[in-house]
């Protein structure tokens, strides 16, 4: 059973074009997925923006290698980046169309395809050791992601910057098919957000939820994707000040704000200003209400977050430098891994 609000968005994106990554739109998903998809709603209003820049990378095949240069387009220039991701001998042959990893006369191929590409300014090309030494980099603070990825979990990659006024879709569309690449991304800019402020987002429940923690029931198709069976039920008032109470009961809490329906569709208005019809599909009663936490320095936000997780009447509790990891892991190194490997929480 999807909701009317998921048939609307469908519809708006139709016309929206690649504004939103239609995936989040698909039926429920298991917390343990692509790119953190948990219900849309929530997504939108907490405002889960895609970390900026591109991949830090080094020469191009037919050029001198050794130099690490970092590729970052300014967003305020216009210019827009897309990264390719090569097949790596770890690529899923049965969710991918890679046969294995890209051999040297495939990468010749691809990287001839990619100086083909309509509006390519500059092509970076970075192997899979450059990519692991900029990864340990740039994850050094998260010792769990450190565990989790091998030098082999990284693919190669082609990092394009595009001239102002590109469209990113001709890129994916010009290199779909090649031999040998396992997918074609643009690099979100990041979006500045009132998010921002906030160490962790508690999202209550929903009336007609579809979140298991609200008490809904979801039936697996075995592909990854959920259809709800059983909706989950609002939060109640009593369990607001409940949560309420215990939030500021909590060490390492510094301060914390309620955030109502009508002020997180005022936060969702100003986001996405520029996509009407994102906006006409999106009413008052589709945004959560939420309450927004700051850690003080050294908080364990873990226990905290697993803490609210069990409370009655919450639907996520999620940890905003979390949800940035998951996605710089995605855009910047084309991996991707559950929220448990990324952001380990205290059970």
């Amino acid at each position: 059973m999807n909701s009317a609000m998921e048939d609307r968005l469908r519809e708006a994106l139709a016309e929206a074009g690649a504004t939103v990554d239609a995936g989040t739109l698909k039926p429920l998903r298991a917390p343990e997925r692509r790119r953190f998809r948990v219900d849309f709603r929530l997504v939108a209003v907490a405002a889960t923006v895609v970390l900026a820049g591109a991949a830090t990378t080094v020469g191009l095949l037919s050029g001198p290698g050794g130099e690490d240069r970092a590729v970052a387009a300014d967003p305020r220039s216009g210019e827009r980046e897309v990264v390719v991701f090569l097949c790596a001998k770890s690529s899923d042959r049965e969710r991918t169309s890679c046969k294995g990893g890209a051999g040297n006369e495939e990468k010749r191929k691809i990287e001839a395809a990619v100086r083909k590409v309509p509006g390519v300014r500059e092509v970076f090309y970075a192997d899979q050791s450059t990519a692991y030494q900029n990864f340990r980099r740039d994850f050094a603070g998260n010792k769990a992601v450190l565990a989790a990825v091998d030098v082999e979990d990284l693919p190669d990659s082609f990092t394009l910057t595009l001239r102002k006024g590109a469209d990113p879709r001709r890129a994916q569309e010009a290199l779909r098919g090649v031999p040998g690449i396992l997918t074609v991304q643009e690099v979100t800019p990041y979006v500045a957000t009132p998010a921002d402020k906030w160490d962790v987002s508690v999202f209550l429940c929903a009336p007609s939820s579809g979140m298991p923690s609200c008490g809904a029931e979801r039936k697996s198709d075995g592909k990854g994707s959920f259809t709800v069976t059983k909706e989950g039920k609002g939060v109640t008032p009593a369990q607001i000040k409940a949560i309420q109470r215990l939030i500021a009961s909590m060490p390492g809490v510094k301060e914390a704000i309620f955030e109502s329906q009508e002020e997180a569709y005022e936060n969702f208005r100003r986001l996405y200003k520029d996509n009407k019809a994102l906006l006409d599909a999106t009413k008052v009663s589709d945004m959560p209400q939420s309450f927004r936490i700051k850690l003080l320095p050294d908080a364990d936000w873990s226990k905290i977050v697993s803490k609210l997780r069990r409370e009655p009447g919450v639907s996520q509790a999620v940890y905003q430098r979390c949800l940035l990891d998951i996605s710089r892991l995605e855009d910047r190194y084309g991996v991707t891994l559950p929220e448990s490997k990324v952001c380990p929480v205290d059970k």
